[in-house]
């Protein structure tokens, strides 16, 4: 994709993200605009982490914006905020994101 056709947090790999449709799951209309698929994450919703939320509310929210799997996102439950999905997700300062590998689709 185009980097002005992703979000903000993702223009520096738009080029490794796109925008198919995933069959294994009912993703929410209010989550669409947030959905991408990612080469290395497959089907995933750019969230904060919750971990993050206030250092993100004070700063720039799509500096903390991270792609997280989309399966779980919506087993775990999240809210939107600001125009942001906001997520209680483990995170690790070296690897990021760390959720098991259940919850990949791709």
């Amino acid at each position: 994709m185009k980097p002005e056709e992703v979000r903000k947090s993702l223009q520096d790999i738009a080029a490794m993200v796109d925008k198919r449709p995933c069959l294994h799951l009912n993703i929410p209309s209010e989550l669409q605009p947030y959905h991408y698929y990612t080469l290395d994450g497959g089907h995933c919703i750019v969230c904060v982490p919750l971990c993050f939320l206030q250092e993100a509310k004070s700063s720039s929210m799509d500096d903390y914006e991270v792609p997280v799997p989309a399966k779980y996102v919506l087993e775990n439950g999240y809210q939107i905020e600001g125009g942001y999905v906001i997520i209680d997700v483990p995170y690790d300062s070296t690897f990021g994101v760390t959720v098991p590998d259940k919850y990949s689709l791709f």
